[in-house]
């Protein structure tokens, strides 16, 4: 089996391959996906050649390179004290209880006590420096914010390689380990989990390894599927993750998900079954691939203290199969009594919704209505604006990236006209004979 090593640095990233063929050792190096010119040697035995491999490993090794995703333990000595760190997560931005935990460690002759009281002191050389000794990822596998000398929030995304060979030993799970037991992670926030491995769902398993840890009861945002705008939405899936957030993280308040379907690679590529999330304010889903079966898990939930909700569609023709019965129930008024900011964007179900939600029991409580990114067009500002009355509360009504024309703005403007109404980069309408319809969704995948 080949050994790979990575290096990350201003250069940008290397990989370093080495394979053992009998006695013939070949290496290669340069940039990954790169043709690399290959090196080889040969040794006069067997053993001679396994001494040169293992050689030239902690020769890379000495250099900086590692394997994928591997993080080098503390190299000093580490003191834990659980009721301690309890204590500051439920006072994160009181700066006292760090130093009363510093003066904890200090007096233990852990270094990180002394981290947290160089960042009190804003010296984050100092800081930086002992933090290396503790463990660091690289910062093109996992990056951080920092707070009173621990992490605030932590995202997970493998920009090095996220499409190993097959023959790798790159392990998610053991590497979201060494993130999650460190005790940087103390006092975590906030947790975003963006590429793991390419057309995997490994981070249902990596919400699991996270809930095993001591700090997870009192995470307050997680963000799964945080990946860039370069990667198309519906070939990163995140698998069926509704279970395992609500058993690792029962306390939080802010729930961002982003997500396609891949329907091609198996049934359970994006699952929201099982929330229950007492506390939960906000949630944001967002998808090319709202089906029927998807919205009817998110309605089945328990999310009694959502105010703040957005919902993306996608093109019915593919995947966003969720149909107008199957939304009416996020306003009905009972499954979500406190909502006040309402999104239902990327949808192609616009016109039963300005028709129907000015019905709802939900219309006079809504502050702010996001009906962005979907076939929104002059027909649906008409019908939106005959019902405009029931939105009492109403300050903001979104429409940016749709298909009005200025006399279809204009007519929301007069019906709102204590609202602020957003209806940036309009596009125009389509040949139907030459595209089929008039108008698209913005992201259909």
């Amino acid at each position: 089996m080949p050994v790979r090593l990575w290096k990350h640095d201003s250069k940008g990233t290397t990989v370093w391959q080495a394979t053992l063929n009998g006695k013939t050792l070949t290496t290669t190096v340069g940039k990954p996906y790169s043709d690399q010119k290959p090196s080889k040697k040969s040794f006069k035995t067997l053993p001679a050649a396994k001494q040169g491999l293992a050689q030239l490993v902690a020769e890379k090794r000495e250099a900086g390179f590692r394997g994928l995703g591997e993080i080098d333990p503390p190299s000093i000595p580490i003191a834990r004290d659980a009721a301690l760190e309890a204590e500051i997560r439920k006072h994160r931005d009181d700066p006292q209880g760090y130093l009363v935990y510093a003066d904890w460690l200090q007096g233990r002759g852990c270094e990180l006590g002394e981290l947290i009281a160089y960042a009190h002191r804003k010296k984050p050389k100092q800081a930086l420096a002992i933090a290396k000794k503790i463990g660091l990822p690289p910062e093109n596998m996992a990056t951080a914010g920092w707070r009173f000398g621990l992490w605030q929030w932590l995202k997970l995304d493998n920009q090095v390689d996220s499409m190993p060979p097959a023959d790798d030993k790159f392990d998610p799970v053991a590497f979201a380990r060494a993130l999650f037991t460190s005790p940087l992670c103390a006092a975590l926030e906030e947790l975003r989990i963006g590429m793991l491995r390419w057309e995997y769902q490994d981070q249902p398993d990596v919400v699991a390894e996270a809930g095993k840890q001591a700090w997870a009861k009192d995470l307050v945002r997680l963000r799964v599927g945080d990946v860039g705008d370069d990667i198309d939405m519906d070939h990163h899936t995140v698998g069926d993750i509704g279970k395992a957030i609500t058993k690792a993280f029962p306390n939080l308040e802010s729930l961002w998900l982003h997500s396609g379907s891949q329907e091609w690679s198996g049934p359970r590529t994006f699952e929201i079954g099982g929330l229950d999330l007492p506390k939960l304010r906000e949630l944001t889903i967002e998808t090319c691939a709202m089906s029927r079966k998807r919205m009817k898990a998110l309605t089945a939930g328990k999310l009694p203290a959502i105010e703040h909700l957005e919902l993306w569609f996608g093109d019915q023709r593919e995947s966003a199969t969720a149909t107008t019965a199957d939304v009416a129930p996020v306003w009905d008024g009972k499954l979500f009594p406190r909502l006040r900011h309402l999104g239902l964007r990327n949808t192609e179900l616009v016109l039963d919704i300005a028709r129907l939600l000015p019905e709802s029991k939900l219309a006079k409580q809504l502050v702010s209505l996001d009906l962005s990114k979907g076939t929104f067009g002059d027909a649906e500002a008409a019908a939106l604006a005959e019902g405009a009355a029931s939105f009492s509360s109403l300050t903001t009504l979104v429409v940016d990236d749709s298909w009005l024309t200025k006399t279809g703005i204009g007519v929301l403007k007069k019906a709102f006209p204590r609202a602020k109404v957003s209806a940036k980069n309009q596009q125009e309408l389509l040949d139907p004979e030459e595209y089929g319809r008039d108008r698209f969704v913005s992201v259909s995948e």
